[in-house]
């Protein structure tokens, strides 16, 4: 097989019951030719039949690359392993039970190519109408890429990435199970321009028990400990350190509006929905003891999926 120009990636588990119709979206984006693309993907210990499925269409597919060990390690190593794995230039990361519209793929890397921007992302939302995007968008461009990540929030996948930058980047952060949180920072913060497509790029099925932000307290967990990690960066900006504040803020009084019985006997930070308005309205945000404090009563949380290299 040739090498490769894009990447598909995914890390899969358990999606056996949807993962053909993300496989065959993928093979239906429009204006790739099939000698320039191929599709990864790292199962993570999946007891559904998905490594099966996967493996049947790899027989009759020569562009589909599965990598497997049997375990269930969780989605950033796994991103990150499809990542090295990969061959080409470009990578576009997508969770295994997600949507692209058939012309997002070649419309995200023509406008990497023409911007010179290291990654791509767009907006996203929860349906299964995936409509084409229209020939003319408005695209946001930012030389500041990280604080521009930070302030917009974005924390889905559905990402172009250039593979250099996401090696440079060191991909997702290891230490915490959920990627989505992480890996748009990082790689954001290892660019040199972004650009944002002001349209609908990517889709996400509608979320059931067998999604991972089902649990809504590992989602939460995930976000604080993905956010602190940047706050030892001297280089941060004002506005990108205000930006990941806002958030840590956010994620704390989530935790304890979410948490029911489970955060209550962690009644040390209780506090957490006054610090939230204060932070609002004023910006300010939380001390260096405050942060540890809540740390240590987030690593006590039950229930919650921690890497084995965390």
């Amino acid at each position: 097989m040739s090498q490769p120009f894009l990447s598909f990636i995914a890390a899969v588990y358990n999606k056996a019951d949807v993962l053909l119709d993300t496989l065959n979206c993928l093979r239906s984006q429009q204006d790739l030719a099939e000698q320039d693309v191929e599709f990864v993907f790292v199962d993570d210990g999946s007891s559904d039949g998905s490594l099966d499925l996967l493996a049947l269409e790899a027989k009759t597919d020569e562009r589909i690359k599965l990598i497997s060990d049997g375990d269930n390690l969780g989605p950033s190593i796994r991103f990150n392993q499809a990542a090295k794995a990969a061959r080409g230039q470009y990578l576009l990361a997508i969770d295994a039970d997600d949507l692209l519209p058939v012309n997002a793929a070649s419309f995200m890397l023509e406008t990497a190519k023409k911007h010179q921007a290291q990654v791509v992302f767009g907006r996203s939302k929860r349906s299964l109408d995936c409509p084409l995007l229209p020939s003319s968008v408005p695209i946001t461009l930012s030389d500041t890429p990280f604080d521009f990540a930070a302030k917009k929030k974005i924390v889905r996948m559905g990402i172009l990435c250039e593979r250099a930058t996401w090696l440079a980047a060191g991909g997702a952060n290891e230490a915490v199970f959920i990627q989505d949180q992480s890996l748009p920072l990082r790689l954001s913060a290892a660019s040199k321009r972004i650009a944002y497509i002001e349209d609908y790029v990517y889709f996400l099925r509608p979320a059931d028990d067998s999604n991972l932000s089902a649990n809504i307290m590992q989602q939460h967990h995930d976000r604080f400990f993905a956010l602190c990690a940047f706050l030892d960066d001297e280089k941060l900006s004002r506005d990108a350190r205000t930006a990941i504040m806002q958030q840590i803020v956010s994620s704390l009084w989530k935790i304890e509006r979410d948490g029911g019985k489970s955060w209550a006997f962690f009644s040390l930070f209780s506090a957490a929905h006054y610090h939230y308005l204060l932070n609002k309205l004023t910006g300010r945000g939380l001390r260096d003891a405050q942060l540890q404090q809540a740390a240590h009563m987030l690593r006590a949380l039950p229930n919650i999926r921690r890497p084995a290299k965390g």
